[in-house]
């Protein structure tokens, strides 16, 4: 809230409010939308070598959702849950435990994955819903277009533009459990300068402690962000960008249960980026552009835990897991057409991870690298109704070898309007910096109390080979669109993690110098319900993983009835090798999403959302997830003429009986009167 003042400041000294609709808008405005991320070159989902699913404004305006993972429960076959001990978890089709670090996440086309654990803290990212105008989500392997991290898919967030916003709006939601979310923002635009500015303050409470059976951990979170963009045109065919972003606030987590464990504390985290872009068109359909990033997060959680037994001879151990990581990015891309039949993409990069944490890397101070991308892609329609696609990725990571990861799709139009795409490929997944390097360890003043995740091997990157068979089709005359799409994957080299007892002949590696027990506990299995159990873990290339599936989904708008969209997956999950029974069962076999949405008589809006998700479960950290149902309804009275986002609304989430996400944590139901006006 303290941001509040300095965004209405901002607004009062404003420049012109004359709005130029700026060229990229165009590609935003089309009825079968240009999409971004499948090649990295502009074209029609009809073209795409990759499945793309956009959601739109108005489908996350409708969804009544409040935080940005839980509009991904629309799209086929990707699951979602929150757990009080991490961030919320977007999976793709299964294979996920508590850090998703198989799904590569973009904010207008900058990773935002996490460096030391990978996958995306999404309580943390520095923008809110109203900052998005739409979102692209690749539903497959996408290495050759954005390299290691992309080997379940793709989300890139794209935010609005000053043009979108020039001008001043607030919103206010409050609700159930002290949950309370506001937001203000300003904007202006000419014809060669635009400036947009957000600030935002919410807190809720995820999870409720009440120590009992699914009950047992606690989550309430309060979070502040900034986020600022300028845009300067100097010329007609060239921009520079500049976005910064802030975010930070505290979690209240622990459990009043198992004090021994994890006790009521707080966690301090801080996130920062810095992107700075500049392009040059030079023909129609060409450009070059260069980005730089930097992005940082620090973690502040420290805690006392102290032995069940009052006899031992330490009264307690200070618990400090703080950890600081950053990553500098800079990047440089050039698009050329040649002909309306040809045209490609290349480009390079180079990166440099750094991260310190004197807990989860115990004495080896700072760790990360440098790494280099190179990659191409190229578009050639040599006969009316075929275009081939060629594309591929070469990188090198600090922590594997040097990768290759290419791709070919053939599309053949039906008709203009309908399509069809084979596609194959092969890509990887780069260990990260906590797989490969991790030294958790718990320390005192007498040396090392416990041990966690202690990596001793050095692991090969997982490789994915990927086929695809897919139909696309728009249907003016219904306003409808519909995809179908059938695929399969073979997965080698699968990385998890297995679980040892220290100081037994089954650990095959040595305690760390300075480990003991220092309350006491005997050397064997204690199911993990005392700080001081001799259980370590450690990552390990399990062996293969193979998935068969297919997904479909429809977006039709009907004058009467309003709009839906349904979408529906099917997979299954088998395993060869030393992988655990566990990820057979990571992905439900079936799941269903139906989202509606009308507009009725004096601005009535109404909107409901549906999910069917089937049992499941989660590894790792997580545990079995029952089937469950879920219903969210909106109901808004627009305040305004038509066209205005201007509202008040009422909006119940998780109606009916409550369920198990993730693990034995129940998902609270929530409910909350909101306010939006601009001006």
């Amino acid at each position: 809230m303290r941001w509040l003042g300095l965004v209405h400041g901002l607004a009062l000294i404003s420049v012109a409010q004359a709005v130029r609709a700026q060229l990229s808008e165009e590609l935003f405005l089309m009825d079968m939308p240009t999409v971004l991320t499948a090649s990295r070159i502009a074209q029609s989902p009809l073209d795409a070598p990759a499945p793309v699913m956009v959601i739109d404004r108005a489908m996350i305006r409708a969804s009544g959702a409040t935080e940005i993972h839980d509009v991904f429960r629309l799209v086929p076959g990707f699951l979602v849950a929150d757990w009080p001990d991490g961030s919320p978890i977007v999976v793709n089709r299964g294979l996920g435990d508590g850090y998703s670090r198989r799904l590569l996440v973009l904010i207008d086309g900058r990773s935002v994955f996490d460096p030391f654990r990978g996958g995306v803290d999404w309580q943390d990212l520095p923008l809110r819903l109203d900052d998005i105008e739409r979102i692209e989500v690749v539903r497959g392997p996408n290495q050759a277009s954005y390299g290691a991290n992309a080997l379940q898919g793709v989300i890139n967030i794209i935010t609005r533009l000053p043009a979108q916003d020039a001008d001043v709006a607030a919103y206010a939601n409050y609700g159930r459990q002290g949950y309370y979310d506001a937001y203000v923002r300003a904007g202006a635009s000419t014809s060669d300068f635009g400036w947009r500015v957000s600030a935002s303050s919410r807190a809720a409470t995820n999870f409720q402690d009440l120590g009992r059976q699914n009950y047992d951990w606690q989550e309430a979170i309060q979070r502040q962000t900034l986020y600022a963009q300028w845009n300067y045109r100097p010329q007609a065919a060239q921009e520079w960008r500049l976005q910064f972003g802030l975010s930070q606030g505290a979690d209240e987590v622990g459990s009043n249960k198992l004090t021994n464990i994890e006790p009521h504390h707080d966690r301090d985290n801080r996130n920062l980026f810095l992107q700075l872009g500049w392009r040059q068109a030079y023909g129609r359909g060409s450009e070059i552009a260069w980005q730089y990033y930097h992005f940082s997060r620090t973690e502040r959680e420290r805690y006392v835990v102290y032995p069940t037994d009052p006899a031992a001879v330490v009264p307690s151990i200070p618990v400090n897991l703080d950890v600081d990581m950053r990553r500098d990015d800079l990047e440089l891309q050039q698009i050329h057409t040649w002909s309306d039949s040809l045209k490609g993409v290349w480009g390079l990069g180079i990166r440099r991870d750094a991260v310190e944490s004197a807990h989860y890397l115990y004495g080896l101070g700072t760790v990360g690298g440098t790494q280099w991308q190179v990659f191409g892609n190229l578009d050639w329609q040599f006969m009316p109704r075929w275009l081939l696609h060629i594309g591929a990725m070469v990188e090198d990571h600090y922590l594997t070898d040097t990768l290759v990861s290419p791709r070919v799709a053939l599309n053949y139009a039906l008709t203009p309007l309908q399509s069809l795409r084979l596609s194959a490929g092969r890509g990887y997944r780069a260990p990260n910096l906590f797989e490969m390097k991790s030294r958790e360890a718990f320390v005192y003043s007498g040396g090392i109390a416990e041990v966690g995740y202690w990596s001793y091997l050095s692991l090969l990157p997982e490789a994915v080979v990927f086929r695809e068979v897919a139909y696309i089709g728009r249907f003016p005359e219904l306003q409808a669109q519909a995809s179908l799409r059938l695929f399969m994957e073979d997965h080698s080299n699968y990385i998890d993690a297995k679980t040892c007892t220290l100081d037994t002949a089954g650990c095959p590696f040595a305690a760390p110098a300075g480990y003991g027990r220092p309350f006491g506990y005997p050397g064997k299995f204690l199911l993990g319900d005392h700080f001081g159990n001799p259980k370590a873990y450690y990552f390990y290339n399990a062996g293969d993983i193979r998935l068969r599936g297919g997904d479909a989904s429809v977006d039709w708008q009907h004058p009467r009835f309003g709009r839906f969209v349904l979408s529906h997956a099917v997979s299954t999950i088998s395993t060869q090798g030393d992988v655990d029974a566990d990820w057979r069962d990571s992905a439900p076999m079936q799941t269903t999403s139906l989202l509606w949405s009308r507009s009725f008589a004096k601005g009535l809006q109404v909107s409901a959302a549906a999910y069917w998700v089937g049992d499941m479960m989660w590894p790792s950290d997580g545990d079995v997830q029952p089937g469950y149902r879920r219903v969210d309804l909106k109901i808004a009275k627009r305040l305004g003429k038509a066209g205005s986002e201007d509202e008040i609304a009422l909006t119940l989430q998780n109606l009916g009986d409550k369920h198990r996400e993730f693990s034995d944590y129940t998902a609270e139901r929530q409910a909350f009167v909101s306010l939006r006006l601009g001006w």
